[in-house]
């Protein structure tokens, strides 16, 4: 059984002021020339389809016209990511069940009953190419949740979320091909830009013992536990200039075991330019193409309106970082003043005068 895994597709999100629904599109093209491709199973998003709790209606469009592509030759099995409201996210469940699409916003999957997959608290069976799939889905454990599942029997969320990994992957068998999907902030993963929010980070220790785990939270790429076969497949763009490029779907074959990465081609890359004056700001903006750009002007003059407007008409320009080096010259000059020489220099700008010995001697008492 070929099992893809994918996460952080956060439909809807801008850059600044830029819209990538279209590059979002081709992203999830790909994805079905990969599925199609590699004959693909089953596919598992693993949380944060969209960018905010109520996206547009633009991005639910897009959303639905991919799942339901992706869903033509086999499930689609999504689940709710810190980013998603999860309730909104499995409101049209039997909608999209007809579909072959699966959505999973709580543990109750009971009410899954079709002729490939069944449901029942915290997991999913399927069963395809001979093989039966255990898969233990978890959407992401928020904290508002701990007192309505477990009211008063955990002190802490590590606790808490042991307790439902241990719920969910009930499942799993000695016969069956055991998967876990989540959507957590795991200890020891490298970060880009990327915030946790009010995610907990939790130890290696929490994830359970499955052929795959398929996690989603994290925007770089990257293996979590090679012994417990943990992976972030990372966002489905670049999202952040301090990300990282490296962008890809997962492929997780239950038969060799083996897992393949197969990188994502789609997404206007995003750059980072310096300057120090007007004409060497353009100058490197008039190199751009097809992409989007962070310019950080450094500089001692700062820019006039006129010359920020001209340098924001370029088209692949996303961010204008002004830094102004004489503010930051006038902060180190007073770093190495002493309290007497601040107060005397505050005092003249606001009476015209010099304090008095007196008033001076009592500013410095008060001070320390």
């Amino acid at each position: 059984m070929k099992i893809v895994h994918t996460a952080d597709w956060h439909l809807g999100k801008r850059l600044e002021n830029k819209l990538r629904l279209s590059e979002q599109e081709a992203a999830l093209d790909e994805l079905n020339e990969l599925c199609d491709r590699e004959k693909a199973d089953i596919v598992i998003v693993a949380g944060d389809v969209f960018d905010t709790a109520v996206p547009s209606a633009e991005a639910e469009e897009l959303f639905y016209k991919a799942a339901v592509k992706l869903a033509k030759n086999r499930p689609v099995v999504v689940i709710a990511g810190n980013h998603d409201d999860a309730d909104r996210l499995a409101a049209p469940f039997a909608v999209a069940k007809t579909s072959g699409i699966y959505l999973i916003g709580g543990l109750d999957n009971t009410r899954i009953d079709t002729d490939v997959m069944t449901g029942g608290f915290g997991w999913l069976r399927f069963t395809g190419r001979g093989e039966r799939l255990n898969l233990a889905a978890l959407p992401f454990p928020s904290r508002s949740r701990m007192d309505k599942l477990f009211p008063g029997q955990y002190e802490s969320y590590p606790e808490f979320a042991a307790a439902l990994i241990a719920k969910c992957t009930e499942c799993f068998d000695n016969t069956g091909i055991n998967i876990f999907a989540s959507h957590l902030f795991m200890d020891g993963c490298l970060m880009s830009d990327e915030r946790p929010g009010n995610a907990v980070m939790l130890t290696k220790e929490v994830l359970p013992m499955a052929h795959y785990s398929a996690l989603g939270h994290i925007h770089k790429p990257q293996c979590v536990s090679r012994s417990k076969n943990a992976f972030y497949s990372g966002s489905l763009l670049k999202y952040h200039f301090d990300e990282s490029d490296d962008k890809e779907f997962i492929v997780y074959n239950s038969a060799t075991k083996q897992v393949t990465h197969h990188p994502i081609k789609s997404g206007k890359k995003l750059v980072r330019l310096y300057a120090s004056d007007f004409a060497g700001a353009m100058a490197e903006l008039d190199k751009l193409s097809d992409c989007y750009a962070e310019l950080i002007y450094e500089s001692m003059v700062p820019l006039k309106p006129s010359e920020a407007e001209k340098i924001r008409d370029n088209g692949c320009l996303a961010k204008l970082t002004v830094i102004n080096k004489s503010i930051k010259r006038e902060v180190l000059k007073r770093r190495e003043q002493t309290d007497a020489e601040i107060f005397d220099a505050y005092y003249k700008a606001v009476r015209g005068v010099s304090p008095s010995e007196e008033t001076l001697k009592a500013f410095l008492e008060v001070v320390s």
